[in-house]
């Protein structure tokens, strides 16, 4: 590390001499092609350097010290496409340009750092990034991260557990703990956030989503396995606005939104609260078909919630030096849903049968510094601690006591609830420099983390000399990881650009068990994992003309088996899951090719991918040593599995101010052999129920990958109306069904294709805004339902929810 530093220091030292000042100065202004109005705030970027301003109120901007001879000024505004132009710069002379923007109604526009960590548009950038921009999260009334997810390609997100909704998100086949979830580039979502982290996250304060697809562990470290979610938030506008929103739905549906947002000098602030509420909702039961499902059975669907977020960012320009940039961001949420048996509203008692009852709070702050250095070099350094709490109660205790006490409860001074609590720090340091035809990076990042976890268990093995016996078990759990990283993005030819990379992860972690009374003969073990993994990853971009584009994109992945994490309802609170210190991380390769058409008003992609997944960790019942322990579940490295397909889409201006969008996904994924638990008579769950063994040739499949995903979006804006309908086509797929109840009628279920419907109409009045619509409109409803299995879930399993809502900005 001592060399690297050195380094470091020798690069800063070499481009701070390059500086110089020119008095080469550049005057222009901004306007729209279709109207000739000027466009104020439009940003100016002298293309391969860090040299930025930005238009002022009137559409006008100027510049000082450019680099002398012939430079590239590229205009870019949100909202329209952006425009290059070749200009001559001279030393002591001034030269004058103006720019005629284009409107962009593809969306094409974008700025994306997620895929190279630098600023690319989203059409130029070498390796393919998807993004969701503020505006399309609200055409989709999306109001927090899992709504927003709905209907991207490759992505599918999934709920799981009717008592306590937890959710998921899944990349290309791959569970959530392969997927890295960013905020502001940085990996403060943890496994912990994750469970119901997707509902949790509101999109208030969200600029925009940028998805980016196969390993990335070369820039962003553990658990990009198969990809990166980097969730970019909004920035203080230029012009003080104060923005309202209120919604009201059925089944109880409130949502309340604000914000404020204003620059002064060089301050700029903007604050943000959201506030959501929901009713619990009971509109399905157990059945065989979907005639049989379609009545009330006393249990929830869907949880009963109260959501707040509230939100502060302060950005300080030039603070120390000429362009430098400090941003400074506090969030703080919390959270109240609550499930289960709703007759006689008895899930309102957290610690009554059936019922699950979840208090989490979260508090986030985050520090990024920008210091340019020189014309062509940047230095980056991001800080950011977060602090999550979980308090949760469910009937786990009280049914293991009750079925060894014959069927009694347990004194109210005994209950208590699950708690956890986990602190997290991640600092990095970013440095970039272009050097001719190389745009150079290089980082250090840091994650460091500790988590507490408190539960109450009692032992319910009949073969235990300790039966019957209540303890409290305390985990814990802490992680160490120090990553280094470079990349080189080498622009071959003005055509060809080759962007390799390498990481280096060093991963300490460790968990360490107590209990408050002896329950089994022996002591809870340690379990430690230390690893030094390398990550290699190379992407080639090719412009065959300006239109068409070929990306291609090489990587490895790795993830280390630690921490929180939860599958199938399966928890790994203390102490129920066993993670061996034996156990290998997971290891990846994955592949992407993509080709790209941009015509003048359409856009075409296809973009084919493998990923090949090594030692696959997943959860399974605890052996019989391990039962001993007093753990209920073990991870395994179960086998090897690789996921592929091919993503085909389109995009559209069909005619003014209508466009269309369609994305279809052929997709598939296996195990490299049948998987024990349906195919080894020898195994617990065969032996119960040998019916399992028919279902060996099924279980290969990766459960819960439709094999055909699809998405159709059509918006029309005449005026100042705005009308969108979106269809979503789902797959079929495999899933596993694991009865408790009667575990001889467990199998793999081959579910059907359907497709889900939204839409949405909204009218601008002045500076207000009246909108209504509806999410799966249809009504349409899983064809087979079983609460036994609180997994058991594929596809909605309560009706339509309507909307109405008002907003304005001033």
């Amino acid at each position: 590390m001592k060399r690297i530093f050195i380094l470091f220091v020798g690069m800063l030292c070499a481009v701070v001499s390059m500086a110089q000042k020119t008095d080469a100065m550049l005057f222009g202004d901004v306007k729209a092609k279709e109207s000739n109005a000027h466009l104020a705030y439009a940003t100016i970027t002298v293309k391969g350097t860090n040299l930025t301003t930005k238009c002022d109120a009137t559409g006008h901007f100027k510049m000082a010290n450019l680099p002398v001879g012939k430079q590239t000024i590229v205009a870019s505004l949100d909202g329209y496409q952006e425009l290059e132009l070749e200009v001559m710069m001279e030393k002591e002379k001034s030269v004058n340009v103006s720019f005629l923007l284009n409107k962009d109604a593809l969306e094409l526009s974008q700025v994306v750092v997620t895929g190279t960590r630098t600023q690319h548009f989203v059409k130029n950038v070498p390796i393919r990034t998807e993004v969701l921009t503020s505006s399309a999260i609200n055409r989709k009334n999306a109001q927090n991260l899992y709504e927003a997810l709905e209907g991207v390609p490759g992505i599918r997100v999934e709920q799981q557990c009717q008592f306590c909704n937890f959710s998921m998100v899944r990349m290309q086949g791959l569970g959530a703990e392969h997927t890295q979830v960013l905020v502001d580039g940085e990996p403060i979502y943890s496994g912990l956030a994750g469970v119901y982290g997707l509902q949790q996250m509101g999109t208030n304060d969200v600029d925009r989503l940028e998805v980016v697809k196969g390993a990335g562990s070369a820039l962003y470290g553990s658990s990009a396995v198969a990809g990166a979610i980097n969730i970019i938030s909004k920035e203080p506008t230029f012009e003080p606005s104060i923005t309202g929103d209120v919604q009201f739905g059925n089944w109880g549906f409130k949502n309340y939104k604000g914000s404020g947002s204003m620059r002064f000098n060089n301050i700029g602030l903007m604050v943000t609260a959201q506030r959501t509420e929901m009713d619990a909702v009971d509109d399905t039961q157990n059945g065989m078909t979907r005639d049989e499902i379609k009545h009330k059975d006393g249990v929830s669907d869907r949880v009963y919630s109260q959501m707040n977020n509230v939100g502060m960012s302060l950005y300080v320009y030039n603070p120390f030096a000429k362009n430098d940039k400090l941003v400074i961001r506090g969030k703080a949420m919390d959270e109240q849903r609550i499930g289960g048996t709703m007759t006689d509203d008895l899930y309102l008692n957290p610690f009554s049968a059936g019922t699950e009852n979840i208090k989490t709070n979260r508090l986030s702050a985050d520090l990024a510094y920008t210091l340019p250095i020189g014309s062509r070099s940047e230095l980056n350094l991001a800080m950011a601690y977060v602090h999550h709490k979980r308090n949760a109660t469910n009937d786990t205790f009280l049914g293991s006591y009750q079925k060894t006490h014959n069927n009694e409860s347990p004194d109210v001074e005994m209950m208590r609830p699950y708690l956890a609590r986990e602190n997290s720090f991640t600092p990095s340091l970013t440095f970039t420099t272009n050097l001719g035809n190389h745009t150079l990076l290089a980082g250090v990042q840091g994650y460091f983390t500790r988590l507490r976890e408190t539960g109450l268990y009692c032992v319910d093995d009949s073969t235990s000399t300790y039966f019957g016996e209540a303890y409290t078990s305390l985990g814990k759990k802490h992680a160490n990881e120090f990553g280094f990283f470079v990349q080189d993005e080498w622009n071959i030819l003005p055509n060809l650009t080759v962007v390799p990379g390498i990481r280096i992860d060093s991963h300490n972690s460790g968990e360490e068990y107590t209990s408050s009374k002896k329950v089994f003969d022996g002591n809870f073990p340690q379990t430690k994992f230390s690893h030094t993994s390398i990550n290699p990853r190379l992407a080639i971009k090719y412009e065959v003309n300006p239109s068409l584009v070929l990306r291609a994109n090489f990587g490895t992945g790795y993830r280390a088996p630690y921490g929180f994490s939860e599958d199938l309802h399966l928890c790994s609170g203390s102490p129920r899951v066993w993670k061996s210190s034996s156990l290998d991380g997971e290891r990846s390769i994955s592949y992407n090719v993509s080709a790209d058409y941009y015509g003048k008003n359409f856009q075409l992609s296809a973009n084919l991918f493998r990923t090949d997944l090594k030692d696959k960790i997943q959860f399974s019942p605890a052996s019989d040593e391990v039962k001993k322990l007093g753990y209920t579940y073990q991870w395994e490295n179960v086998d090897d599995a690789y996921v592929q397909g091919v993503e085909l889409g389109a995009k559209a201006q069909l005619f003014r101010n209508f466009t269309a969008g369609l994305n279809l996904t052929f997709n598939q994924g296996k195990f490299k052999h049948e998987r024990s638990e349906w195919s080894d008579p020898t195994s617990d769950e065969c032996k119960e129920a040998p019916e399992r063994l028919a279902y060996a040739k099924e279980s290969r499949y990766i459960s819960r990958f439709p094999s055909t995903t699809g998405d159709l979006n059509l918006e029309y804006t005449p005026g100042t109306w705005s009308f969108s309908v979106t269809g979503s086509l789902q797959g079929q797929m495999y899933i596993d069904y694991n009865s408790e109840d009667a575990p001889k009628t467990s199998k793999i279920k081959k579910t059907n294709a359907f497709t889900l419907w939204n839409c949405r109409i909204a009218k601008r009045l002045g500076a207000f805004n009246v909108y209504g619509g509806g999410k799966n409109v249809f009504s349409y409803l899983q064809d087979e339902k079983h609460g036994d299995d609180a997994a058991f879930m594929y596809a909605p399993v309560y009706g339509a929810t309507w909307y109405v809502g008002l907003s304005v900005t001033l």
